[in-house]
């Protein structure tokens, strides 16, 4: 009997241990450039180099290139880049290859040591803080003590997608309802789309314009997050933008492109969200009020970045490369992928 007894004991130990572990992801990443040739012109190019904290652990790092680059580290955040200034330029097509492995664990509150907290209560370039978005606050009554509110205000309000063409054979055009809210229909979101870029402007989706998504309604994660931190930060509370890629499930393959979330300071710790999931899932809508799941990678957080060397002023977020050649942006291609260890 007693034999017995230490048995289940033992098993409901395992069966504890095992369920209160925390999800994790290990994987390779690799994070290619490529480079055109462009002799006599002064390149330069800057590229966002990942950093282990309190949530990711970045081992393994190299980088394979035949220019001559330095690391450097952008002061206001903390994030680290590649840079490279060629004087001469490139007699020759060259590629850039960064290799690094991740160890990503999935996230609930947390804390970061030697973060100003103060900082992310400012307004940023296209984040503004009070205004049009205290009247929202009032309005809806929201608070501190209520950040859900905040959160599921914004999924209410937004719709994921970035539709850029008014043909049904555009998925994101095809997935959004005809009439977005008044005023706003999803052929009016593609014409905006279309003219804003034939200009360079960034009053359509994917620049991470809170002015943008509240009178629009549709973006992508950068639009919904942006969003959030206008709103938590005129109720005094600091949000921070974060941005990287998703992994996607099974043990290798290509990645499309960015992916970014948000996190808010209260009670000594930062509490994760990420919006534009929740609207692609609804059904993990409240998971991922306050949890991140494991399956991505942060290169750089924060916005209006300084970079060294960029005289265009600050970059507005930062996880693809910039090339420039005699100060102009210059042409060339970049590839992401992973592979599970």
């Amino acid at each position: 009997m007693m034999i017995r007894m230490r048995w289940m004991l033992f098993l409901a130990v395992v069966v504890l241990s095992s369920c209160s572990k925390v999800p994790e992801r290990n994987f390779e990443f690799n994070y290619k450039v490529s480079l055109q040739a462009n002799s006599g012109k002064n390149m330069k190019v800057w590229i966002p180099i990942p950093k282990s904290n309190e949530i990711q652990n970045i081992s393994e790092l190299s980088i394979d290139t035949e220019i001559p680059y330095s690391i450097k580290t952008e002061e206001k955040h903390g994030n680290t880049y590649f840079y490279a200034d060629l004087k001469e330029g490139l007699t020759k097509a060259t590629d850039i290859n960064i290799h690094f492995n991740v160890n990503r664990k999935q996230r609930s509150a947390a804390k970061f040591n030697g973060v100003n907290t103060n900082q992310y209560l400012n307004a940023n370039r296209l984040v503004p803080v009070g205004g049009r978005f205290d009247s929202i606050v009032k309005a809806n009554h929201f608070s501190p003590e209520n950040m859900k509110a905040v959160y599921d205000f914004v999924l209410n309000e937004m719709y994921y997608g970035k539709p850029k063409a008014q043909n049904p054979s555009d998925h994101y055009y095809a997935s959004l309802p005809a009439t977005i809210k008044k005023g706003i229909s999803k052929d009016s979101v593609v014409s905006l789309y279309l003219n804003t870029t034939k200009i360079a402007g960034e009053f359509t989706f994917g620049n991470g314009n809170s002015n943008y998504a509240c009178d629009i309604s549709v973006g992508n994660c950068t639009d919904f997050h942006s969003y959030f931190m206008s709103l938590a930060r005129s109720i005094q509370v600091p949000a921070r933008f974060h941005i990287g890629f998703s992994i996607p499930e099974g043990k290798k393959g290509n990645i499309g492109g960015y992916h970014c979330w948000a996190d808010y300071h209260q009670n000594k710790t930062w509490l994760p969200v990420d919006i534009s999931e929740a609207d692609k899932a609804p059904e993990k809508a409240n998971f991922y009020f306050g949890n991140l799941d494991a399956n991505r990678v942060e290169m750089t957080q924060g916005r209006d970045l300084i970079l060294k060397g960029y005289t265009k002023g600050a970059v507005n977020f930062f996880v693809y490369p910039i090339v420039e050649c005699d100060g102009q942006a210059a042409a060339y291609t970049k590839s992401f992928s992973f592979k599970e260890i």
